[in-house]
């Protein structure tokens, strides 16, 4: 897939790529490398991030005929997601800024999915929920920034839905993520509190991860490898 019309919008520029990209989230792990093109590779069986990631790393790498230690930088997802999974990619993404020198980038999960939203919706707010566990959510507030992409509201939230901080004075926002529309509890709290409201549901992707790291790279919010941890929104689990 071509970054070409992210080059031209000025969001992506030569002096950035190449970046690495990690997704361990899901059940099945992605490996992206943004250069001239956009390199995907993708697990194929479930659960098997740990026996996967490097080799798909080391393929990807090969097939663009780039080396590691010219990388730009590491971008890692680092959740909220399956924590198991989260370690797994975060542990690679350090080791791998670590070996090479390179700037590190921890991604929200949460805040990628604001930015695919965007590229769908002409609304500029964006509240994001995912189920986490024992009828939590997790909750963020974004709004579309120039320099960042997507800039936080507040801070990232794990609790019931009617124990979720909603940020004041919204009249209309996206909804992202499918909980709003199966769980009963987030669909009263959106009604409480917006007039309008429009519902997205995008995947995350390794294009909107790209274009997030790229933003996060130029605006200098990068760290070394050991600023990249996993992201459970709430530093002690009570589950």
């Amino acid at each position: 897939m071509s970054l070409r019309h992210f080059l031209y919008q000025g969001e992506l520029t030569m002096s950035q790529l190449p970046i690495l990209l990690i997704d361990t989230s899901a059940s099945r792990c992605a490996v992206g490398l943004a250069a001239d093109v956009l390199y995907q590779r993708f697990g194929e069986e479930e659960r098997k991030s740990a026996q996967n990631l490097l080799p798909l790393v080391a393929e990807i790498a090969q097939s663009a005929d780039i080396a590691l230690n010219d990388l730009s930088a590491v971008a890692v997802m680092a959740g909220p997601g399956s924590f198991t999974g989260l370690r797994i990619g975060v542990g690679v993404a350090q080791a791998l800024a670590m070996a090479n020198k390179t700037p590190g980038i921890a991604l929200s999960n949460l805040a990628v999915l604001a930015l695919a939203a965007a590229e769908e919706s002409e609304l500029d707010t964006f509240l994001v929920a995912l189920a986490a566990r024992e009828g939590e959510f997790y909750f963020a507030a974004y709004t579309l920034d120039e320099n960042l992409g997507v800039r936080l509201v507040g801070k990232e939230q794990v609790a019931p839905a009617d124990q979720l901080i909603m940020p004041e004075g919204l009249e209309e926002a996206a909804l992202v993520g499918d909980v709003w529309a199966s769980e009963e509890s987030l669909r009263l709290l959106a009604a409480g509190s917006l007039a309008r409201a429009s519902h997205f549901n995008p995947g995350v992707s390794l294009e909107i991860m790209a274009k997030l790291a790229a933003k996060r790279l130029a605006a200098g919010l990068v760290g070394d490898a050991s600023s990249l941890r996993p992201n459970y929104v709430k530093e002690q689990l009570d589950y």
